[in-house]
């Protein structure tokens, strides 16, 4: 009968050490941690610094502009980037002109052969740069929320890293060269005050 005792109480000992020993955490809390993990400021600094910076797809807006005059449809197939259907794309270009006037973030610029365009410097918010660039695409990541991170990482790098440093010394007169996203629509018959998304000024 003793042993009995002996016995229950053994086993007892041992399923409370087991129990301690092993514990499962939540499916759910895994891939959380996984989704996580993922550095989209790394990813999105690659693609700034080795994809935007480096692209053969940006065009003087002069080019572009041209080339939509001349065949709509050739120029976006070569040159824009969209992720679904619609009359609009995006398009990295590149251009000069002189300073006219700076508002609350925004540069009036005239641009020697383009008229007056407009480059937003303080709100670089949106998919412009990430689309634009056509180097992230939908398929690569599980869900829209972490395609979208990549936009606002982009973003953040060159909001407040990379523009803040290149318009330091830029004032009001100067000549400057600037590149960045803008979109264009299919129904688009006049080029006139276009808002860019820099990707980068640099003063002449």
């Amino acid at each position: 009968m003793k042993k009995k005792y002996i016995y229950i109480l053994a086993f007892l000992v041992i399923a409370f050490l087991a129990y301690n020993s092993v514990y499962f955490k939540k499916l759910s809390d895994v891939k959380k941690a996984q989704k996580e993990s993922f550095d989209f400021k790394a990813y999105a600094d690659s693609i700034y610094y080795k994809g935007i910076l480096k692209s053969k797809k940006t065009i003087p807006l002069t080019s572009l502009i041209a080339s939509v005059k001349k065949d709509q449809k050739e120029a976006f197939k070569s040159y824009g980037n969209r992720l679904g259907i619609g009359n609009s794309a995006y398009f990295m270009i590149k251009s000069t002109g002189k300073i006219i006037d700076i508002k609350d973030g925004i540069y009036t610029v005239a641009d020697e052969k383009n008229g007056v365009v407009f480059i937003d410097t303080k709100y670089i918010f949106g998919n412009d740069l990430r689309d634009a660039s056509g180097l992230v695409k939908l398929t690569d990541f599980k869900t829209n929320a972490q395609f979208n991170k990549v936009s606002e990482s982009l973003n953040e790098i060159v909001r407040n890293e990379v523009i803040p440093k290149e318009i330091k010394t830029v004032k009001l007169g100067d000549s400057i060269s600037f590149s960045g996203a803008v979109k264009l629509s299919k129904k688009q018959t006049l080029f006139t005050d276009l808002l860019i998304i820099p990707s980068q000024i640099k003063l002449q």
